[in-house]
Protein backbone atom coordinates (compact mmCIF):
# COMPACT_ATOMS: atom_id res chain seq x y z
CA UNK A 1 0.00 0.00 0.00
CA UNK A 2 1.61 3.21 -0.53
CA UNK A 3 0.46 6.74 0.32
CA UNK A 4 1.40 9.30 -1.72
CA UNK A 5 1.10 12.73 -0.16
CA UNK A 6 0.23 16.38 -2.32
CA UNK A 7 3.20 17.34 -2.31
CA UNK A 8 5.50 14.28 -2.99
CA UNK A 9 7.95 13.94 -5.92
CA UNK A 10 6.33 11.05 -7.37
CA UNK A 11 8.71 8.01 -8.64
CA UNK A 12 8.24 4.97 -11.30
CA UNK A 13 8.32 2.10 -8.09
CA UNK A 14 5.05 2.94 -6.50
CA UNK A 15 7.09 5.01 -3.54
CA UNK A 16 7.28 8.91 -2.86
CA UNK A 17 9.75 11.48 -1.46
CA UNK A 18 9.19 14.44 0.08
CA UNK A 19 11.48 16.95 -0.40
CA UNK A 20 13.54 17.55 2.85
CA UNK A 21 12.29 20.80 3.53
CA UNK A 22 8.88 19.86 3.54
CA UNK A 23 6.73 18.62 6.55
CA UNK A 24 5.43 15.45 6.81
CA UNK A 25 2.26 14.28 5.57
CA UNK A 26 -0.44 13.46 7.45
CA UNK A 27 -1.18 10.51 5.69
CA UNK A 28 1.89 8.99 7.98
CA UNK A 29 -0.34 10.23 11.37
CA UNK A 30 -1.07 6.29 12.17
CA UNK A 31 2.37 4.88 12.06
CA UNK A 32 4.10 8.08 13.73
CA UNK A 33 1.43 7.74 16.36
CA UNK A 34 2.84 3.83 16.21
CA UNK A 35 5.86 4.66 16.63
CA UNK A 36 5.48 7.55 19.53
CA UNK A 37 3.92 4.82 21.56
CA UNK A 38 6.42 2.70 21.28
CA UNK A 39 8.85 5.11 21.89
CA UNK A 40 7.16 5.67 24.90
CA UNK A 41 6.59 1.85 26.11
CA UNK A 42 10.80 1.28 25.40
CA UNK A 43 12.03 4.85 26.94
CA UNK A 44 9.49 3.87 30.45
CA UNK A 45 11.18 0.01 30.09
CA UNK A 46 14.65 1.22 29.62
CA UNK A 47 14.37 3.83 33.03
CA UNK A 48 13.29 0.50 34.85
CA UNK A 49 15.92 -1.58 33.59
CA UNK A 50 18.61 0.94 34.39
CA UNK A 51 17.00 1.71 37.67
CA UNK A 52 19.89 -0.55 39.47
CA UNK A 53 22.79 1.87 38.52
CA UNK A 54 22.88 3.54 41.68
CA UNK A 55 26.12 5.55 41.37
CA UNK A 56 24.97 8.98 40.16
CA UNK A 57 27.93 10.12 37.98
CA UNK A 58 27.54 6.49 36.06
CA UNK A 59 23.49 7.01 36.20
CA UNK A 60 23.48 10.55 35.09
CA UNK A 61 25.31 9.82 32.26
CA UNK A 62 23.73 6.80 31.13
CA UNK A 63 20.35 8.86 31.17
CA UNK A 64 21.61 11.08 29.10
CA UNK A 65 21.59 9.04 26.28
CA UNK A 66 17.75 8.43 26.63
CA UNK A 67 16.96 12.02 27.71
CA UNK A 68 16.72 13.23 24.28
CA UNK A 69 14.30 12.72 21.08
CA UNK A 70 15.07 9.67 19.73
CA UNK A 71 12.47 7.96 17.41
CA UNK A 72 13.34 4.42 18.82
CA UNK A 73 12.77 3.06 14.99
CA UNK A 74 14.94 -0.20 15.92
CA UNK A 75 12.81 -1.14 18.62
CA UNK A 76 9.52 -0.26 16.71
CA UNK A 77 10.52 -2.89 13.95
CA UNK A 78 11.20 -5.48 16.81
CA UNK A 79 8.08 -5.04 17.99
CA UNK A 80 5.75 -4.41 15.34
CA UNK A 81 7.55 -7.37 13.32
CA UNK A 82 6.84 -9.61 16.48
CA UNK A 83 2.88 -8.39 16.50
CA UNK A 84 2.91 -9.10 12.71
CA UNK A 85 4.05 -12.55 13.09
CA UNK A 86 1.36 -13.68 16.13
CA UNK A 87 3.86 -13.07 18.56
CA UNK A 88 2.85 -10.10 21.81
CA UNK A 89 4.47 -6.91 22.73
CA UNK A 90 5.52 -8.22 25.87
CA UNK A 91 7.84 -10.62 24.70
CA UNK A 92 9.18 -8.60 22.15
CA UNK A 93 10.05 -5.62 24.81
CA UNK A 94 13.34 -7.62 26.23
CA UNK A 95 14.95 -7.57 22.40
CA UNK A 96 13.92 -4.69 21.59
CA UNK A 97 15.26 -3.16 24.35
CA UNK A 98 18.66 -4.89 23.51
CA UNK A 99 18.65 -3.37 20.02
CA UNK A 100 18.07 -0.11 21.72
CA UNK A 101 20.93 -0.19 23.77
CA UNK A 102 23.10 -1.77 21.01
CA UNK A 103 22.31 0.53 18.53
CA UNK A 104 22.93 4.05 21.64
CA UNK A 105 26.32 1.79 22.15
CA UNK A 106 27.14 2.41 18.53
CA UNK A 107 26.69 5.73 18.68
CA UNK A 108 29.14 6.55 21.58
CA UNK A 109 31.98 5.33 19.84
CA UNK A 110 30.67 7.11 16.44
CA UNK A 111 30.78 10.24 18.49
CA UNK A 112 34.21 9.40 19.87
CA UNK A 113 35.77 8.49 16.67
CA UNK A 114 34.38 11.83 14.70
CA UNK A 115 35.06 14.13 17.78
CA UNK A 116 31.17 15.32 17.56
CA UNK A 117 30.74 18.28 20.36
CA UNK A 118 26.41 17.54 19.42
CA UNK A 119 23.99 15.18 18.12
CA UNK A 120 21.06 16.66 17.42
CA UNK A 121 21.46 19.85 19.30
CA UNK A 122 22.41 18.13 22.58
CA UNK A 123 26.05 17.50 24.23
CA UNK A 124 27.72 14.15 23.34
CA UNK A 125 27.87 11.78 25.83
CA UNK A 126 32.11 12.20 25.81
CA UNK A 127 31.85 15.86 25.69
CA UNK A 128 29.65 16.11 28.35
CA UNK A 129 31.09 13.42 30.59
CA UNK A 130 34.63 12.41 29.16
CA UNK A 131 36.00 9.55 27.72
CA UNK A 132 36.52 7.42 30.60
CA UNK A 133 33.11 7.56 31.69
CA UNK A 134 31.60 7.14 27.92
CA UNK A 135 33.84 3.38 27.48
CA UNK A 136 31.98 2.83 30.63
CA UNK A 137 28.37 3.70 29.35
CA UNK A 138 29.19 1.83 26.44
CA UNK A 139 30.38 -1.72 28.49
CA UNK A 140 27.38 -1.23 30.34
CA UNK A 141 25.20 -1.15 27.63
CA UNK A 142 26.28 -4.38 25.83
CA UNK A 143 25.84 -5.92 29.04
CA UNK A 144 22.43 -4.93 29.35
CA UNK A 145 22.01 -5.79 25.58
CA UNK A 146 23.31 -9.07 25.98
CA UNK A 147 21.21 -9.52 29.57
CA UNK A 148 17.78 -8.54 27.89
CA UNK A 149 18.70 -10.56 24.67
CA UNK A 150 18.94 -13.69 26.40
CA UNK A 151 15.22 -13.12 28.65
CA UNK A 152 13.11 -14.21 26.06
CA UNK A 153 11.13 -17.38 26.65
CA UNK A 154 12.50 -19.30 23.95
CA UNK A 155 15.61 -19.26 21.41
CA UNK A 156 17.38 -17.28 24.11
CA UNK A 157 20.81 -18.71 22.96
CA UNK A 158 20.30 -17.76 19.12
CA UNK A 159 18.78 -14.17 20.09
CA UNK A 160 22.73 -13.80 22.44
CA UNK A 161 24.50 -15.36 19.17
CA UNK A 162 22.95 -13.42 16.87
CA UNK A 163 23.25 -10.12 18.70
CA UNK A 164 27.42 -10.98 19.06
CA UNK A 165 27.25 -11.55 15.44
CA UNK A 166 25.26 -8.10 14.81
CA UNK A 167 27.67 -6.14 16.96
CA UNK A 168 31.01 -7.89 15.37
CA UNK A 169 29.63 -6.64 11.87
CA UNK A 170 29.09 -3.15 13.35
CA UNK A 171 32.31 -3.28 14.22
CA UNK A 172 33.59 -4.53 11.15
CA UNK A 173 31.39 -1.55 9.33
CA UNK A 174 32.50 1.11 11.43
CA UNK A 175 36.65 0.69 10.36
CA UNK A 176 35.24 0.44 6.83
CA UNK A 177 33.70 4.27 7.06
CA UNK A 178 36.35 5.06 9.43
CA UNK A 179 38.97 4.59 6.41
CA UNK A 180 37.04 4.71 3.31
CA UNK A 181 38.36 8.27 3.31
CA UNK A 182 41.95 7.54 3.10
CA UNK A 183 41.14 4.73 -0.28
CA UNK A 184 40.99 6.63 -3.66
CA UNK A 185 39.56 3.11 -5.01
CA UNK A 186 36.45 3.06 -3.46
CA UNK A 187 33.42 1.56 -5.08
CA UNK A 188 29.43 1.82 -5.06
CA UNK A 189 29.94 -2.31 -3.90
CA UNK A 190 32.33 -1.20 -1.36
CA UNK A 191 29.85 1.39 0.32
CA UNK A 192 27.14 -1.05 0.13
CA UNK A 193 29.45 -3.51 2.08
CA UNK A 194 30.04 -0.74 4.76
CA UNK A 195 25.99 -0.31 4.76
CA UNK A 196 25.34 -3.50 5.49
CA UNK A 197 27.56 -3.98 8.49
CA UNK A 198 27.04 -0.53 9.92
CA UNK A 199 23.69 -0.10 9.65
CA UNK A 200 22.11 -2.98 8.11
CA UNK A 201 23.08 -5.39 10.54
CA UNK A 202 20.93 -3.89 13.17
CA UNK A 203 17.58 -3.39 11.36
CA UNK A 204 17.97 -6.92 10.34
CA UNK A 205 18.27 -8.48 13.83
CA UNK A 206 15.34 -6.38 14.52
CA UNK A 207 13.64 -8.46 12.31
CA UNK A 208 14.76 -11.29 13.61
CA UNK A 209 14.62 -10.91 17.05
CA UNK A 210 10.66 -9.83 16.39
CA UNK A 211 10.00 -13.29 14.13
CA UNK A 212 11.96 -15.46 16.68
CA UNK A 213 9.85 -13.85 19.73
CA UNK A 214 6.74 -15.16 17.32
CA UNK A 215 8.35 -18.03 16.63
CA UNK A 216 8.11 -17.83 13.35
CA UNK A 217 9.20 -20.53 10.63
CA UNK A 218 12.69 -20.48 9.44
CA UNK A 219 11.64 -19.39 5.65
CA UNK A 220 9.43 -16.47 6.65
CA UNK A 221 12.30 -15.56 9.53
CA UNK A 222 14.82 -15.21 6.68
CA UNK A 223 12.47 -13.11 4.65
CA UNK A 224 11.89 -10.67 7.38
CA UNK A 225 15.48 -10.45 8.14
CA UNK A 226 15.79 -9.52 4.03
CA UNK A 227 13.31 -6.80 4.51
CA UNK A 228 15.40 -5.50 7.50
CA UNK A 229 18.73 -5.62 5.82
CA UNK A 230 17.24 -3.36 3.00
CA UNK A 231 15.35 -1.34 4.87
CA UNK A 232 18.74 -0.54 6.79
CA UNK A 233 20.81 -0.27 3.79
CA UNK A 234 18.15 2.48 2.60
CA UNK A 235 18.02 4.24 5.81
CA UNK A 236 21.76 4.83 4.96
CA UNK A 237 22.10 5.92 1.63
CA UNK A 238 19.24 8.31 2.39
CA UNK A 239 21.06 9.68 5.36
CA UNK A 240 23.73 10.84 2.49
CA UNK A 241 20.91 12.81 0.87
CA UNK A 242 19.98 14.62 3.64
CA UNK A 243 23.22 15.71 4.79
CA UNK A 244 23.01 17.97 1.67
CA UNK A 245 19.43 18.61 1.30
CA UNK A 246 17.74 18.75 4.96
CA UNK A 247 17.00 21.45 7.27
CA UNK A 248 19.96 21.90 9.22
CA UNK A 249 17.83 22.33 11.96
CA UNK A 250 15.85 19.44 11.88
CA UNK A 251 19.02 17.42 11.01
CA UNK A 252 20.51 18.32 14.14
CA UNK A 253 24.11 19.17 12.01
CA UNK A 254 25.36 21.51 9.78
CA UNK A 255 24.25 20.78 6.37
CA UNK A 256 27.05 19.16 4.11
CA UNK A 257 28.85 17.88 7.16
CA UNK A 258 29.66 14.91 5.41
CA UNK A 259 31.56 16.75 2.54
CA UNK A 260 33.51 19.14 5.12
CA UNK A 261 34.85 15.78 6.82
CA UNK A 262 35.94 14.73 3.84
CA UNK A 263 33.59 11.44 4.01
CA UNK A 264 33.54 9.12 0.71
CA UNK A 265 29.35 8.87 0.68
CA UNK A 266 27.88 6.95 -2.10
CA UNK A 267 27.02 10.55 -3.41
CA UNK A 268 30.81 11.45 -3.83
CA UNK A 269 31.53 7.85 -4.59
CA UNK A 270 29.27 7.86 -7.79
CA UNK A 271 30.51 11.25 -8.71
CA UNK A 272 33.81 10.57 -8.82
CA UNK A 273 33.55 7.58 -11.26
CA UNK A 274 31.46 9.83 -13.33
CA UNK A 275 32.60 13.44 -13.32
CA UNK A 276 34.42 15.21 -15.44
CA UNK A 277 38.01 15.38 -15.00
CA UNK A 278 37.76 19.29 -14.39
CA UNK A 279 34.61 18.83 -12.02
CA UNK A 280 36.24 16.15 -10.34
CA UNK A 281 39.27 18.14 -10.00
CA UNK A 282 37.39 20.90 -8.03
CA UNK A 283 35.23 18.86 -5.87
CA UNK A 284 38.28 17.35 -4.95
CA UNK A 285 39.59 20.67 -3.91
CA UNK A 286 36.35 21.05 -1.89
CA UNK A 287 36.52 17.45 -0.29
CA UNK A 288 37.31 17.75 3.48
CA UNK A 289 37.73 21.55 3.78
CA UNK A 290 35.96 22.25 6.96
CA UNK A 291 35.68 26.27 6.42
CA UNK A 292 33.11 24.99 3.10
CA UNK A 293 30.84 27.75 4.42
CA UNK A 294 30.50 29.90 0.64
CA UNK A 295 31.81 27.43 -1.06
CA UNK A 296 28.94 24.50 -0.53
CA UNK A 297 26.52 25.25 -2.69
CA UNK A 298 29.45 25.14 -5.44
CA UNK A 299 30.15 21.57 -4.07
CA UNK A 300 26.41 20.37 -3.88
CA UNK A 301 25.54 21.49 -7.41
CA UNK A 302 28.56 19.71 -8.49
CA UNK A 303 27.13 16.92 -7.22
CA UNK A 304 22.97 17.69 -9.12
CA UNK A 305 24.91 17.84 -11.90
CA UNK A 306 26.23 15.03 -12.60
CA UNK A 307 23.28 12.73 -11.31
CA UNK A 308 24.59 11.72 -8.24
CA UNK A 309 22.41 12.90 -5.88
CA UNK A 310 19.58 11.51 -8.07
CA UNK A 311 21.42 8.44 -8.05
CA UNK A 312 21.09 7.94 -3.93
CA UNK A 313 17.64 8.78 -4.28
CA UNK A 314 16.68 5.93 -6.87
CA UNK A 315 18.89 3.35 -5.39
CA UNK A 316 17.18 4.01 -1.94
CA UNK A 317 13.68 3.92 -3.12
CA UNK A 318 15.14 0.27 -5.23
CA UNK A 319 16.15 -1.14 -1.74
CA UNK A 320 12.76 0.04 -0.38
CA UNK A 321 10.68 -1.45 -3.26
CA UNK A 322 12.31 -5.08 -3.03
CA UNK A 323 12.00 -4.79 1.33
CA UNK A 324 8.31 -4.45 0.70
CA UNK A 325 8.18 -7.61 -1.43
CA UNK A 326 8.83 -9.80 1.88
CA UNK A 327 6.30 -8.71 3.59
CA UNK A 328 3.94 -10.86 2.24
CA UNK A 329 4.88 -13.50 4.18
CA UNK A 330 3.10 -11.87 7.32
CA UNK A 331 -0.56 -12.13 7.76
CA UNK A 332 -2.54 -9.34 6.35
CA UNK A 333 -3.41 -6.76 8.86
CA UNK A 334 -3.06 -3.80 11.14
CA UNK A 335 0.80 -4.62 11.83
CA UNK A 336 1.92 -6.08 8.32
CA UNK A 337 0.56 -2.29 7.35
CA UNK A 338 2.24 -0.02 9.47
CA UNK A 339 5.42 -2.32 8.51
CA UNK A 340 4.56 -1.44 4.98
CA UNK A 341 4.29 2.46 5.92
CA UNK A 342 7.13 2.35 7.25
CA UNK A 343 9.36 1.89 4.21
CA UNK A 344 7.73 4.81 2.69
CA UNK A 345 8.52 6.47 5.67
CA UNK A 346 11.95 6.22 5.38
CA UNK A 347 11.85 8.66 2.40
CA UNK A 348 9.94 11.11 4.29
CA UNK A 349 12.30 11.30 7.74
CA UNK A 350 14.05 14.77 7.98
CA UNK A 351 17.07 13.48 10.62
Amino acid sequence: MTHVPANAVPTTNGLSIVPPSLSLPLSFTPLVERIQTVAHLVETAIAEDLSEVTQPELRQAVMHLFDGKGKRLRPFLVITTAEAAGGTLEEALPPALAVEYLHNLSLIHDDMMDSSPERHGRPTLHTRFGLNLSLLVGDLLYAKAVEQASRIRHHALRMVHILGQTAKQMCYGQFDDLYFERRPDLTIEDYLRMAARKTSALYRASCIFGMLTADADEADLQAMATFGENIGTAFQIWDDVLDLQADPLRLGKPLGLDIREGKKTLIVIHFLQHASPAARRRFLELLGKRDLNGELPEAIALLEETGSIAFARDLAIRYLVDARQHLSVLPAGPHRKLLDMYADFMLQRRH
